[in-house]
């Protein structure tokens, strides 16, 4: 007995230090949109995947073991954007709606832990699902009073000089009578690579395939095969920051799953818990690492804000539930509009519905609702895919209370060295700030 008490004092006591070591590897992973609700409603749409329509399934970070919640109001407003929150995540200071990686009167840079993780010799990337100039992953490198300044974020890039920036691509790339990015990227160092060619080399960008959407990857829910995803991006952007140095001096990654907040802002509730699904994926590759190196990986997860005000829950079902029917929606509600637009008449519209939504099938509509939906699309044709995702979400029992971002709490999780300090409740400023502290004093 005596000494089983003593096996376990000594088993408690190595976790404990185990926990205040300071990491060598860190993975930041921001869920762009990613409320609790949205955690919510995916991991019950994961219990009824397994036959469960009580309970709720679990995503691989919402085991983490340290667990807290977040406030997300920027310097100048209670309910951020993303551009403002991202600033906040990356650098630890509060700014003003719009601004990426400045001070909150746009006077000033202020720089991100990826800017000191490079500075403290660590290797150092960011990486997300969207564009690479889009206002979180710029957040972490560039410094630009306007958030829709897409060219001049992108300039900053190879300014900044971090090892490895990955995502669908550049907006604006090469605006008339201004200097090409690409140029300016190739004669900082970098490799522009493309699709699935090899990350090699000291420095690279890793785009799409050309031809393909600067703005976004394709959506998981519409996926096909030969896509860039944003789980082989994550795979891919450790293998290569373990190189030229990475594995004796450490990294840090950025990685953003951006399309959480748009299938959110679009209110496609099946969209979303898809992303969020692929989200925890790329965060598996994360956890993949840390199980090989788990005395020196840190990996945080955490959101920017809400979107949505997602609810799980409707009048019309009272204390009822069908989370289970988001299942039956098949492409996303922008795939949706397209196929509808190009349809001919209300018969093909109806038989879209009923492949790509399970309507008439899975999902048993009223006459009413049908006649509902009829109209719909003889008076607004454009509004026909919006009402139909509605719709589900209404008989699976989701809602939403905006097309845009709300003032809630949002979610932080941890594993790894250290990941006791992001426990509890916390400012977006202290996660960065706590991260930086590690950086500076490894």
């Amino acid at each position: 007995m005596k000494k089983t008490l003593l096996l376990l004092f000594l088993l408690v006591g190595s976790l404990v230090c185990r926990a205040g070591e300071r990491p060598k590897y860190i993975f930041y992973f921001i869920g762009d949109g990613m409320g609790h609700n949205a955690l919510a409603l995916t991991e019950a749409c994961l219990a009824d995947e397994q036959g469960d329509d009580i309970g709720f399934g679990t995503l691989r970070f919402t085991r983490f073991p340290a667990v807290g919640f977040v406030t997300t109001w920027c310097a100048n407003r209670r309910m951020t954007d993303s551009a403002a929150a991202g600033t906040a995540l990356a650098t630890g200071q509060k700014t003003s709606v719009g601004t990426i990686g400045m001070n909150a009167d746009r006077t000033e840079p202020i720089y991100s832990v990826a800017a000191a993780a490079k500075e403290h010799g660590m290797r150092s990337g960011v990486a997300t699902s969207v564009s690479i100039d889009h206002a979180t992953p710029a957040s972490f490198y560039a410094h630009q009073p306007k958030r829709n300044l897409y060219y001049e974020i992108a300039m900053d890039a190879p300014a900044a000089g971090l090892d490895l920036y990955a995502g669908s691509g550049f907006l604006k790339p090469e605006p008339s009578r201004q200097p090409s990015l690409y140029d300016a990227l190739e004669k900082a160092g970098y490799k522009i690579v493309r699709g699935d060619g090899e990350l090699s080399g000291k420095r690279v960008v890793l785009m799409q395939n050309e031809g393909a959407n600067p703005a976004n990857l394709p959506l998981a829910i519409d996926r096909q095969p030969g896509d860039l995803t944003l789980p082989s991006i994550t795979r891919r952007s450790i293998d290569f920051l373990m190189r030229d140095g990475g594995a004796k001096r450490g990294f840090f990654l950025m990685v953003e799953g951006g399309q959480i907040d748009w299938a959110a802002h679009s209110n496609d509730a099946a969209t979303l818990v898809q992303e969020v699904k692929d989200f925890d994926e790329a965060i598996g590759a994360a956890l993949d690492f840390y199980r090989e190196h788990p005395d020196e990986t840190l990996i945080v997860v955490t959101a920017d804000h809400e979107t949505g005000g997602l609810a799980l829950g409707r009048d019309n079902l009272g204390y009822d539930t069908y989370f289970g029917l988001l299942a039956a929606q098949k492409c996303s509600k922008g795939h949706l509009e397209e196929a509808i637009e190009a349809a001919s008449g209300w018969e093909a519209v109806k038989t879209l519905l009923g492949e790509r939504m399970g309507f008439g099938g899975q999902v048993v509509l009223t006459d009413q609702e049908w006649s509902q939906l009829e109209k719909t699309y003889a008076e607004h044709p454009g509004r026909t895919a919006g009402a139909a995702v509605e719709l589900l979400a209404r008989h699976a029992g989701a809602g939403w209370t905006t097309g845009s971002h709300t003032a809630t709490y949002v979610p932080v999780f941890a594993i790894g060295a250290s990941s006791e300090k992001f426990n509890g409740r916390q400012d977006n400023t202290q996660i960065a700030a706590a991260l930086r502290k590690l950086i500076e004093e490894k």
